[in-house]
């Protein structure tokens, strides 16, 4: 069942955004319907409701000032830019955001939200944030943005960034920031450990799978070792295309969606076997979430924990005093290359906007150096402009900047594909019930290449 934070969270959203006597209305039965059901009714219910909205939000457009939709997980740095933008263009343009709580949203159910409010073609969205591997699935709604960026415009941003901005050579999203998976551990508790010196040391230059393994096995302490989300969603699928990636660099481009093959297989045995063989990951974490796994390191004292680099802003009482977390490089095999997946935000315009002009001038706002800084300082995430990382004042500032610049080296991103989303989803589901313990291994990945390719003919036989 969703949180009462969610429930309470979209109802506020549909009353704000209908009018008032059918908001009240939809609220009611909406928050009843869903304490009863789940998954994807809970999602259909939201979509009818926003789309029901879209004649009257389109009527009251014609307003002096100029509302600017903007939908997106809000965090600190969101909140100070859109403030600052609003001041800037008070009495001509007003943003307004449409918050997705980390807490109340999987970034899955976000996915789905926002796809089936798009599909109304309403206006009621105009600018919106998508995770850098939704790209190619939004941009059928999504306004192509070559002809309002200069070519000058474009050098400025840095090529990781822009990677996942493309459909066909178009340009469809621009970067907002930029993060990576990270090893992240407490590094007062290891320190108390026995040899917790040494594989601080260890750890920080980059320890391999199998010296972290043993090094669990042996200390057996009485908190968690090492945690990662394995709950079956897309988080769960990053931690795996890391390890699949460190077993042969360029997964995808050699073997596509194939996974019945022995680097697959190596990848997913050694994530049962955190959970199965070794013990050295509770059972637990089949259940979490990137959120969940958050607040078990925190309520039960992890020790390690699968991460992204933007964890000094997810956890903020715990990066001074005694509770000390560090970050490293993420482990791996001996004889494969390091891996990080890269994740991130992209912001697209929707095409049925009727304030394109203003979406674009907004997003050329976020893109100032100005406001990077506060992207990367309040929020966490990389940025996604040349300067922060090349202009001597904010290497000197910032001089981390250069250590991450130069990390991104170790980058891996997911594999760019129209029905990316539909095959994740089909992968985290075998590679979820094989860390269960419900499918071996081999029966996992060969149900999940059979069940894509199933997908693929349907897909095929449907255009």
């Amino acid at each position: 069942m969703p949180s009462p934070g969610a429930v309470e969270g979209w109802r506020r959203f549909v009353y704000i955004r209908a009018k008032p006597g059918v908001a009240v209305q939809h609220a009611g039965f909406m928050k009843n319907f869903l304490r009863q059901h789940w998954g994807a009714l809970f999602l259909s219910v939201i979509a009818l409701s926003f789309v029901g909205a879209q004649a009257f939000l389109s009527a009251h457009r014609t307003t002096t000032v100029k509302h600017l939709y903007f939908a997106d997980r809000l965090t600190d740095a969101h909140r100070m830019l859109i403030d600052e933008y609003n001041r800037q263009h008070e009495g001509h343009i007003k943003v307004i955001p449409i918050d997705f709580p980390n807490a109340d949203f999987t970034t899955n159910e976000r996915k789905e939200i926002l796809a089936r409010f798009l599909r109304g073609e309403g206006d009621g969205i105009d600018v919106f944030a998508v995770d850098v591997i939704w790209v190619q699935r939004f941009e059928r709604w999504s306004e192509p943005l070559d002809q309002y960026f200069t070519k000058a415009e474009l050098a400025g941003i840095s090529d990781e960034g822009l990677q996942s901005c493309y459909k066909d050579g178009k340009l469809v999203a621009i970067p907002l920031g930029l993060v990576r998976g990270t090893l992240l551990y407490r590094e007062d508790l290891l320190r108390s450990l026995p040899g917790g010196d040494r594989i601080i040391e260890k750890v920080n230059r980059g320890i391999t799978w199998e010296e972290f393994v043993k090094y669990g096995e042996t200390v057996r302490p009485s908190f968690p070792f090492y945690l990662f989300p394995a709950a079956e969603y897309e988080g769960l699928i990053c931690v795996y295309n890391e390890v699949l990636q460190n077993c042969q660099a360029d997964y995808f481009k050699i073997h596509g969606f194939d996974f019945d093959t022995p680097q697959a297989a190596r990848a997913l045995q050694l994530l049962v076997d955190l959970v199965q063989k070794y013990r050295v990951t509770p059972q637990v974490v089949t259940s979490m979430t990137e959120v969940s796994s958050y607040d078990y390191f925190r309520q039960h004292n992890g020790c390690f924990i699968r991460g992204w680099t933007s964890y000094y802003r997810d956890f903020p009482e715990m990066t001074e005093g005694k509770r000390t977390i560090r970050q490293a490089p993420l482990p791996r095999f001996a004889d494969g290359p390091p891996a990080s997946t890269i994740g991130g935000w992209d912001l697209m315009v929707s095409k049925f906007s009727s304030e394109k002009v203003e979406a674009i001038a907004f997003i050329k706002f976020l893109l100032q150096k100005e406001s990077q800084e506060v992207i990367y300082t309040r929020a966490g995430y990389f940025p996604a402009i040349r300067a922060l990382y090349e202009e001597e004042a904010y290497r000197v500032k910032y001089p981390e900047l250069t250590d991450i610049s130069q990390m991104s080296t170790h980058g891996v991103h997911r594999p760019s594909h129209s029905n990316y989303t539909k095959y994740s989803e089909i992968l985290a589901h075998y590679v979820s019930q094989a860390i269960r313990g419900r499918l071996t291994v081999e029966d996992a990945l060969h149900l999940a290449t059979k069940d894509i390719n199933a997908g693929k003919v349907l897909l095929t036989q449907g255009q």
